[in-house]
């Protein structure tokens, strides 16, 4: 993977709206438009018109990968490049570990309640 060029177009009529135009991964000829409404405290809304961001609840990459830039990356002074594939070391396999234990201070097996 190659680092990202990011261009943000600031909205002239509603000032607190952008959108970051992204190019698609899978074709040189697709480009996505993934566009964020802000205040200086939270992000309002988004919406992208990539067939993903549709479908699902919560963002689609478009969005993630726009609001990471913004958040963070634009910020670093230096240049980091990580290849995709050594993400994989930063995860932990589920199997090796566990959310659930035993735990004698419990009066009976129960372990949640929808009290």
């Amino acid at each position: 993977t190659s680092a990202v060029a990011y261009s943000v177009h600031r909205c002239k009529i509603i000032p607190n709206l952008i959108r970051i135009p992204t190019q698609s991964a899978h074709s040189n000829r697709v480009t996505y438009h993934p566009t964020i409404h802000f205040t200086d405290e939270a992000i309002l809304g988004w919406w992208c018109d990539c067939f993903t961001d549709a479908r699902f609840l919560g963002c689609c990459s478009h969005i993630a990968s726009a609001i990471w830039f913004l958040s963070y990356q634009r910020w670093q002074t230096q240049q980091r490049h990580m290849p995709s594939g050594e993400y994989k070391n930063l995860t932990t396999d589920s199997i090796q570990v566990s959310d659930f234990y035993d735990s004698s201070d419990d009066d009976d097996s129960q372990r949640y309640s929808l009290a």
